[in-house]
């Protein structure tokens, strides 16, 4: 469940403004490029996760924590289907000191030496949302500091698991379609290959070849088909499309003629 936050104006006076929170919340994949415009901590109650950022990959497990920063670009997702976060969104403009101070210093994950100290305040966060008070806001930044004060006392960052190398795995992806194109290959697959999200890896695919993965797909089968159309005329052009991993001739003739400019069978007229 989550509970967006619904401050009143003085808010923007106080040094710390809680923005929402959520308790068991079943994770769904995310990817914010651009990051969010407040502070976050998570708390893994269950299952395994997976974040990225910088290029780097960590595994979060139960007892473990994640601080994301605002407007740092980031993806996480779920390796496991029961993965389920308490979290709480914040900010206000004595963030960056507040945290400096209580060596939150950076986005990262976290081990908890005392994971009930996350807990508990989630807990008393979900109180306080259900009671009717005026002056509420207040009430909210002083949970906040006192969340992140405890917090800090039972608090180790972890390093990243594992540096993500794009050039090696776009190489290795591009190989992978390069020896498999006349099969169906799916995202998931291309993801499991090089131990990504699919979320991530379209991202960094995109950013490095300045296209997606599938429009790259589609490229090395559209060369392979105008090197076989060539090759094998006795062959017919439905049996082309399906060497080069195209189920349906009517479908491998329409992207066909979007790449070269002909239909197959122009294409062997002219070419053969």
């Amino acid at each position: 469940m989550i509970y967006q936050i619904h401050n009143s104006p003085d808010q923007y006076t106080l040094p710390l403004a809680l923005h929402l929170f959520g308790i068991n919340h079943r994770q769904e994949p995310i990817r914010r490029p651009h990051g969010m415009l407040c502070y976050q901590w998570f708390y893994c109650v269950k299952g395994r996760g997976e974040f990225i950022v910088n290029n780097q990959r960590s595994i979060i497990s139960e007892g473990q924590g994640l601080l994301i920063y605002p407007r740092i670009s980031h993806i996480y997702q779920a390796l496991t289907p029961d993965w389920t976060v308490h979290f709480f969104g914040f900010g206000g403009p004595l963030c960056q000191e507040v945290l400096t101070v209580l060596q939150m210093h950076e986005t990262g994950v976290y081990h908890f030496s005392r994971p009930e100290v996350f807990i508990d305040h989630i807990r008393r966060l979900h109180k306080l949302h259900q009671k009717k008070l005026s002056g509420k806001t207040r009430e909210y930044s002083k949970a906040c500091y006192a969340f992140l004060l405890d917090l800090s006392s039972c608090i180790t960052r972890i390093n990243p698991s594992s540096y993500v190398d794009a050039d090696d795995l776009i190489t290795a992806v591009i190989f992978y379609m390069e020896q498999h194109y006349g099969r169906d290959i799916s995202l998931d697959e291309l993801a499991e290959l090089v131990g990504l999200s699919k979320e991530y890896l379209c991202t960094l695919f995109k950013k490095t070849m300045k296209q997606t993965v599938m429009q790259y797909l589609l490229t090395i089968r559209i060369s392979q088909a105008r090197t076989l159309l060539i090759r094998f005329p006795e062959k017919k052009v439905q049996e082309i499309a399906k060497l080069c991993g195209f189920e349906s001739p009517s479908y491998f003739g329409k992207k066909f003629k979007q790449e070269t400019g002909m239909t197959p069978d122009d294409f062997r007229k002219k070419l053969g």
